[in-house]
């Protein structure tokens, strides 16, 4: 709300811990909202491992910036999101929660 500095990672988490209040999903798949996916080939499942799902994005002239980045679009089974504890807390405003998930 506002204008204010937020935790990204609160929010991501507190959407999983409600989720699962309802059901008992299997996957999550967390998506910015300034993302727009280009190709409708781009499937959005949840695999063996996590994987990011926007690696491809004009921003950043259709390469990654670096190997481990993970922000954008990025599914993660339900067990796997639980045995890492969620994103991090710890990181206010832009940046920062993705490359800590990542690790």
């Amino acid at each position: 709300y506002g204008n204010d500095t937020f935790n990204k990672g609160v929010l991501m988490n507190a959407g999983v811990r409600e989720s699962l209040k309802e059901a008992a999903y299997h996957c999550f798949v967390f998506h910015d909202v300034d993302m727009i996916p280009e190709d409708d080939r781009n499937m959005y499942s949840c695999p063996q491992f996590p994987r990011h799902l926007s690696v491809a994005v004009n921003k950043f002239n259709y390469t990654l910036p670096y190997s481990y980045l993970v922000g954008g679009v990025f599914a993660i089974k339900t067990d796997h999101i639980i045995e890492v504890n969620g994103y991090s807390n710890l990181y206010w405003g832009w940046g920062g929660e993705d490359d800590d998930i990542a690790y």
